[in-house]
């Protein structure tokens, strides 16, 4: 009996464990980015819970768990995530196929042990009957009403399709595609047999012969992007044109296998990874407010893999990322929403009594997970807000890209569907570009600065205008209340010759509010945005600029040097009641900025300030050497050279912030180093008087050797930190030398 409470008591004490269970690639060449920024993430926030107390008074510790794309490994992962009896809840599982591998075989476990499991499955009708599973992914229900709107809004009458013939996923979309609502048949239904991301050519052949034969009006593919970009080849040697959605693959990719002129058809695909050209606003301004964290995860090469000595490995350059590129970003992207889907449990466990055993927190962290569905809570995630649908799935939109043969760049589509009390409802793209014309009266105390900028715009049956846009971070007259804002139409979309059709075109100036971040000043960097959104619910749209190297860059600022620009965008999931007072609903809302990130010049401040202060200092050293009979005078330079800096720094503008800045600092710095100054040549008098050579020596070589050399190393620490890049961690240079290290 004794020894049962003390092994009770002992499990008490025992961290408590949350499973991660990620998809490395099969061939296992690299250690993917993504996976390393899914362990830094939930590992950090992880440390933060365990700081503040852990989970009902116990300490928690992740596992993770890697099945290399194997169902095999990942029901053998769920199988020991869930048999550890101090495991409390599970996060990820990014495939269908091996997610319904895992319900066969492990289902009666899942419900007995009401796991709360938030998992990445596409397919909600896997787990429906598991209560306590969720899923961060769209349901891919979600995605085939969509799929199915636009085909039949955009009158298709012959529909194709082609799927894997081993995934569910593709299963699934092929069914929705054969029974659209009030839409066509499928004129061809084929699957084909895609191993390791690859089709046979005879297999290409065959298929490209039968949807030919079928003479499709548009193609839905489901079979991963090198595949369909050899199904596109063989369809265009064959006069194929018709548009083609890809629902399994990237068109970016495709685009970049065909090459030009393979295929005459438009790409289309569901916008898995964001709008393009367009960054997460609430990514970029966490990573703008926290530069030493890590935000670069490079591929690593993994030396032991078989595949580096036999050559199946190859080397490539994309395992190297830059903090903004594609790789690097789907990368952070990830990483944060494993974060926000662990910080969901976190949150629903965190405030539980303490002595609550394992399967009594299960089941109150799967009753508190269900209170996110359908708008009863949303919380609010590092990459976006996080609710659930009444099916468990994520209460996201789905957006469509589309990808025009003669074009380039892969834009949003002109037509969008959002989700409105469970409804799908049409709303608009504007295609936009800000481009400034001036950004002037800088006034970090007001929080404002001016702006004058040309605005381009233009959207599918000219829907969209000036009237329809509010511009959120608009100044407010305190006199009038109205938006400081000046509005010249150029030109109304109309058809005429010196102006694209469809086109509006207008020149606005006004005063914006910004939040300066002062820390650093005078050596700072600032943000400036210019934010909108929809004026109404009645007109939503979402916001596509041009690619970046289409934007104007070389703007001049009086007094700042503008380092980048680019386009964010932020969607907020707002929680409101239902047609009755007891039901409740969510509607997503959308919210962009234009940002112009801008570094202050600052040689104006070293000549008013940095070079009379160096004066100064030098002529509180200098004043050292003047012999004891001089004390006098050698008091009243020291006392004038601290009056003089005190004197100095009141002169200056007054910055108005809350908290100290580089610049105070230094000035800090200069009075702490003149009144040591000050009290060791007082200290030095009473020595000489006292007739102690040895004490007198010591604050001699104090003054003359010590002094200059503390102020040079700390004055130099000080402007050095104002010039640390405080976009990109410190860390990355080192990440790349040891990327190169790793190689085999």
């Amino acid at each position: 009996m004794l020894l049962l409470l003390a092994q009770a008591s002992a499990a008490q004490f025992e961290p408590l464990k949350i499973a991660i269970h990620l998809s490395s690639d099969g061939n296992r060449c690299y250690a993917p980015g993504l996976v390393d920024a899914v362990h830094y993430f939930t590992g950090r926030l992880v440390d933060e819970v365990n700081r503040d107390g852990g989970i009902a008074g116990r300490k928690v510790m992740l596992t993770y768990f890697d099945d290399y794309e194997s169902s095999e490994k990942t029901v053998e992962n769920v199988r020991a995530a869930i048999s550890d009896s101090a495991t409390i809840a599970m996060v990820g599982l990014p495939s269908s196929t091996r997610g319904r591998a895992v319900f066969d075989a492990l289902g009666g476990e899942l419900k007995t042990s009401a796991m709360p499991f938030i998992t990445e499955m596409s397919l909600d009708n896997i787990f429906s009957d598991w209560p306590s599973v969720f899923t961060m992914a769209s349901s891919v229900r979600n995605e085939l009403e969509v799929v199915q709107k636009s085909i039949v809004a955009g009158g298709y009458l012959r529909p194709a399709f082609v799927g894997v013939d081993n995934d569910l996923y593709s299963f699934a979309l092929e069914d929705g595609m054969a029974a659209i609502p009030q839409g066509p048949p499928l004129v061809a239904r084929l699957r084909v047999p895609v191993r390791d991301y690859r089709l046979a050519p005879d297999e290409v052949a065959q298929a490209a012969t039968k949807i030919a034969a079928s003479n499709p009006d548009i193609i839905v593919l489901s079979i991963h992007s090198g595949p369909s970009a050899d199904l596109l080849k063989a369809l265009g040697t064959l006069g194929v044109r018709a548009p083609v959605i890809v629902l399994l693959g990237r068109i970016a990719l495709i685009s970049d296998a065909l090459g030009p002129g393979a295929y005459a058809g438009p790409l289309s695909q569901i916008a898995r990874e964001g709008v393009p050209n367009v960054y997460s606003e609430r990514l970029r301004r966490r990573i703008w407010r926290s530069p030493d964290q890590k935000w670069v995860f490079h591929d690593r090469i993994q030396p032991e893999t078989p595949g580096w000595k036999d050559g199946t490995c190859k080397e490539s350059e994309a395992a190297l990322r830059e903090l903004y590129d594609a790789g690097n970003s789907r990368a952070v992207g990830r990483g944060t929403q494993y974060r926000d889907n662990l910080k969901l449990i976190v949150e629903t466990a965190q405030n539980l009594p303490k002595g609550l055993s394992v399967p009594e927190l299960r089941e109150q962290i799967g009753a508190k997970l269900r209170s996110f569905v359908e708008g009863r809570h949303v919380l609010k995630g590092l990459w976006r807000d996080l609710a659930f649908t009444t099916s468990r799935t994520a209460a996201d939109d789905t957006l469509l890209l589309t990808k025009e043969a003669s074009e380039a760049g892969i834009v949003l589509s002109p037509v969008q569907y959002q989700r409105i009390n469970g409804e799908l409802l049409e709303s608009h793209t504007l295609y936009t570009s800000i481009d400034l014309v001036s950004l002037s009266h800088i006034d970090t105390n007001d929080q404002s600065f001016d702006a004058e900028f040309y605005l381009s715009i233009k959207s599918a049956g000219n829907e969209l205008g000036i009237d329809d846009i509010d511009f959120t971070n608009a100044y407010r007259s305190q006199a009038l209340g109205g938006k400081l804002l000046s509005v010249r139409e150029i030109h109304g979309g109309d058809e005429r010759a010196s102006f694209p059709p469809g086109v509006k075109l207008y020149k606005i100036s006004g005063k914006f509010l910004f939040e300066p971040e002062l820390g650093r000043y005078p050596f700072d960097t600032q943000r400036f945005s210019i934010s909108f959104q929809p004026k109404s619910t009645a007109k939503p749209f979402l916001v596509q600029p041009p690619a970046e190297r289409q934007r104007i860059t070389d703007l001049s600022v009086d007094g700042w040097q503008v380092l980048e620009q680019y386009v964010g965008a932020d969607q907020d999931i707002i929680p409101t009641i239902g047609r009755s007072l007891s039901e409740r609903r969510i509607v997503p809302f959308y919210k962009f900025n234009a940002t112009w990130i801008a570094e202050r010049i600052s040689i104006d401040y070293y000549t008013r300030v940095v070079i009379p202060l160096g004066f100064i200092l030098l002529v509180t050293y200098f004043s050292v050497f003047l012999p004891h009979a001089r004390f006098e005078s050698l008091m009243g330079i020291q006392v004038t050279a601290l009056l003089s800096s005190i004197a100095l720094y009141l002169a200056l503008p007054k910055v108005d912030t809350d908290q100290a800045t580089l610049s105070d600092k230094i000035f800090m710095i200069t009075y702490a180093a003149v009144s040591m100054m000050i009290g060791l040549s007082i200290l030095k008098d009473n020595l000489i008087a006292a007739e102690s050579s040895a004490l007198r020596t010591t604050v001699t070589f104090i003054q003359r050797v010590i002094f200059p050399i503390a102020v040079l190393v700390v004055m130099t620490g000080m402007l050095f930190l104002g010039y640390v890049p405080g976009q990109v961690s410190l860390s990355e240079t080192f990440q790349r030398v040891l990327h190169v290290v790793q190689k085999p």
